[in-house]
């Protein structure tokens, strides 16, 4: 009995030391530069080819890592986008190269910096901005990519900064204000 428990207790300490010295083996994922543009006809192409892209797309792009797949040269399917080190950045859907659905972008630590949805291309309906606590920072609402109805800004305790009825139509509805502006995608042009 005493043997068998050895040779169990044995069996176990090798098999850890095996899997430890082979994931030690493992090099960290070399990803390539992109190796597609974009074209002035909106299509995007494999350098140096005349016929549009179809396939997925995992490579750095002005520093940062980027991840989508194309059809006949067009963005379709999940998008995601992270900073260099590897940290997820954005990530949502993409139709025919415009943002639809629910989209999230996040801070450098991983944490979710705000989310909303788009259609066609467009902020729509609800979104929320978060502090790195978690807790809400901006939340207003949106209607064909302007913004639309009562906008709050909370401080860290939340408790209301300011609040903002916006018009449809209305001036001061401006891009300079639009708290999207920061999160632009990457152009495949280089």
């Amino acid at each position: 009995m005493m043997k068998l428990k050895m040779k169990t207790i044995l069996l176990i300490l090798f098999s850890a030391v095996l899997l430890l010295i082979i994931s030690c083996g493992k090099e960290k994922e070399e990803i390539p530069e992109t190796k597609l543009e974009l074209r002035e006809d909106g299509l995007i192409y494999e350098k140096g080819s005349d016929t549009p892209y179809t396939g997925s797309e995992r490579a750095r792009i002005q520093g940062k890592i980027i991840e989508y797949d194309v059809v006949d040269g067009v963005k379709q399917g999940k998008f995601k986008l992270y900073y260099e080190d590897g940290t997820l950045e954005m990530e949502g859907q993409l139709e025919n190269n415009n943002n639809v659905g629910k989209w999230k972008y996040y801070y450098p630590d991983g944490k979710l910096e705000s989310e909303g949805f788009f259609v066609d291309n467009k902020p729509e309906g609800r979104w929320v901005w978060y502090y790195p606590s978690g807790k809400i920072k901006e939340e207003g609402s949106y209607t064909k990519g302007i913004r639309v109805g009562w906008w709050k800004q909370y401080d860290e305790t939340g408790g209301v900064i300011e609040e903002k009825n916006f018009e449809l139509g209305d001036s001061t509805d401006t891009k300079a204000e639009n708290p999207l502006s920061r999160h632009m995608i990457p152009n495949d042009k280089k």
